[in-house]
């Protein structure tokens, strides 16, 4: 829906966060869906058809130029260790879906409803309509009991560090604009001042020719006058 925010260039930098880490999601799927379910090389999906709705030639740049890098196989390897060292008690349930499209869709954020930390946490852990094991409900239950507010990074609504708690309130366009133009105001008087005090500048440095000038003739006019006294003088 087309909507209109007097400040939606102060969520810029989050957006682009957000669509990139999509991308990385989205190239991560691809190579697990299409690669390492299927026991295939990169050699072997390389020259085999791409998946369904992507390019041949995209598809070949994404083994050629990312899947095949160093540092793209050092990252998964150590994402893979971590992995194995997670805590699979408490792991989310939710996939590949994001925490975003949680709260927004089945938790009602997209109707204006702002779910909490515990509803959150109950929703992406839940298996069915129950949560797993004991330990994922003693950590429910605290959560229930203690109402944790606690922020760990920028999220949706519910969780993360809110633009505000970082940057302050920030000014409307209407302000941007009045500090513009005192700013624009402000710089064309200081190129009035400079070109003032060129003028000055070059106007002294003429008086001072001039001077100099003035006096040179009268060095010489004496010099010439001790000459004629010296000669009259022999």
């Amino acid at each position: 829906d087309v909507f209109s925010n007097e400040n939606m260039e102060s969520y810029r930098e989050h957006v682009l966060d957000h669509m990139k880490e999509l991308w990385i999601n989205w190239r991560s799927d691809l190579l697990r869906y299409n690669v390492k379910n299927k026991n295939i090389s990169l050699q072997v999906a390389y020259n085999q058809k791409p998946p369904n709705g992507l390019d041949k030639n995209d598809w070949r740049w994404l083994i050629k130029e990312v899947y095949s890098t160093d540092k793209f196989k050092k990252v998964s390897a150590r994402n893979s260790t971590n992995r194995l060292h997670y805590q699979k008690e408490l792991a989310h349930r939710t996939g590949s879906k994001p925490f975003r499209q949680v709260i927004w869709k089945d938790l009602g954020a997209n109707k204006g409803i702002k779910p909490d930390l515990v509803n959150v946490f109950y929703t992406t852990r839940k298996k069915d309509n129950s949560l797993p094991n004991a330990e994922t409900t003693q950590k429910y239950v605290a959560q229930r009991v203690f109402k944790s507010k606690s922020r760990d990074r920028v999220v949706g609504f519910g969780g993360g560090i809110k633009l505000k708690d970082i940057k302050g309130p920030q000014p409307s366009r209407e302000e941007l604009e009045v500090e513009l133009n005192t700013m624009k105001k402000q710089n064309q008087v200081l190129e009035s001042r400079v070109e003032a005090l060129q003028a000055e500048n070059n106007d002294l440095k003429g008086r001072v020719g001039s001077v100099e000038a003035q006096m040179k003739r009268f060095e010489d006019m004496m010099m010439n006058q001790l000459n004629v006294n010296l000669s009259s003088s022999g």
